[in-house]
């Protein structure tokens, strides 16, 4: 009896440790097979992350004096002078183009378009351009061509880029649209004076310029290289003014802000930071109206001003402002809230002036203020403006 009561007692013992050592074999084969599943699963991600990495990878389009590059982060595109094998970045390039930016202004609300701004974007590219797409969903979208030129057919390389946007609603309703561009210029930053314009050599502060005949562009040079923004000619779309400042300025102005002439590009965020701001009238849009704004960038090896080899591009009478109806008030483009009274030469800025301005904004408010309202503002704006004009020349 005891006999058989070990041999029971030694059988299941073996059975109770066989079953023992199938139950971690088993353990150690699921740990196995599901290290070997996390392997896979991590090699498939760094697989896709690589494939959408390369979808978004950069890329440069380069011919003469002229090298652009798209940004897939951010969705900006930046320029650079191309000076024999070097480039040299004419718009900052710190927190990749982050403030060289699009902003559209719908109903008192912008939308910025670029990645921080909640809109989509793509890029179309080829070897003498690039073409960028933004969307504002039930809001506006907004194509960016820019296209390599150059200044004169006889130049012996490419030295311009021509800006051309297509600006459509999406609202289906009419609404007013106002478009601002912004361009982070860095090759003055180095310099007293970061930019110069035709009525002003040296610009070392704030400062606003009136696109006319007189004031047709902004440049800003390291006095190697310079890029010149064309704001008033043949092929340009005028903006209602172009302002010089500091960045953060910038970023947090409309065409309604006022500006300080001579105010410094300090700022407490930002130190001897300056941008260029393009304004536009707004314009009310339906369902299928566009409206379309050009505007030129002339590169250069040298100095524009300070150099024979390279020239100012002469200021040209716009189409729309021919020389016999000068002194005739502009008519709205279609589509274009009307101003009116608007001033394109700043020459015509005086004490005389001002108190027009003064007069008109008082017979509307004598009138009906309610049904004036519109009118009133934009006048009291311009207004300011040129206050602010004629203070910066004393």
């Amino acid at each position: 009896m005891k006999k058989g009561l070990s041999l029971f007692l030694a059988l299941a013992l073996l059975f109770s440790v066989g079953a023992a050592a199938q139950d971690e074999v088993d353990y150690d084969a699921e740990i196995q097979e599901s290290e070997a599943a996390a392997r896979e699963t991590k090699a498939k991600t760094k697989k896709r992350s690589k494939v959408q990495s390369m979808a978004g990878k950069n890329q440069l389009v380069k011919k003469g004096l002229v090298c652009m590059e798209t940004v897939g982060e951010s969705g900006a595109v930046l320029f650079y002078v191309a000076n024999g094998k070097k480039l040299y970045p004419a718009v900052e390039t710190t927190g990749y183009g982050q403030s060289n930016y699009i902003s559209l202004y719908v109903e008192g609300r912008e939308y910025r378009l670029n990645k921080s701004g909640n809109c989509k974007y793509f890029f179309e590219v080829d070897d003498n351009s690039i073409t960028e797409t933004f969307t504002v969903r039930d809001v506006a979208e907004l194509k960016a061509v820019y296209k390599i030129a150059k200044v004169d057919p006889q130049d012996e390389l490419e030295n311009s880029v021509a800006v051309n946007y297509s600006l459509k609603s999406l609202s289906g309703k009419k609404k007013a649209i106002a478009l601002k561009a912004v361009y982070n210029l860095r090759l003055g930053e180095n310099r007293n004076a970061h930019f110069s314009s035709p009525l002003k050599n040296e610009i070392g502060g704030e400062y606003v310029v009136f696109p006319s005949e007189d004031e047709s562009w902004i440049i800003s040079s390291d006095s190697m290289n310079a890029v010149e923004v064309v704001v008033f000619g043949d092929g340009v779309t005028p903006p209602k003014k172009a302002v010089v400042a500091n960045k953060d300025v910038i970023e947090l102005s409309t065409s309604a802000t006022s500006f300080t002439p001579g105010n410094s590009f300090d700022s407490i965020l930002s130190y001897n930071n300056s941008s260029l701001g393009l304004f536009w009238q707004p314009v009310e849009l339906g369902a299928k109206d566009v409206a379309n704004y050009s505007y030129k960038i002339n590169f250069s090896i040298s100095d524009f001003q300070n150099s024979g080899k390279a020239r100012v591009i002469p200021a040209q009478k716009s189409e729309d402002a021919p020389a016999a109806e000068e002194e005739k008030k502009p008519e709205a483009e279609e589509g274009q809230i009307p101003v009116d009274i608007e001033y394109n030469d700043p020459s015509k800025l005086n004490a005389e002036y001002v108190q027009q301005l003064i007069n008109h904004i008082n017979s509307l408010e004598q009138s009906d203020p309610s049904l004036n309202k519109m009118k009133i503002q934009q006048l009291q704006q311009e207004l300011d403006e040129v206050l602010q004009v004629l203070r910066s020349r004393k």
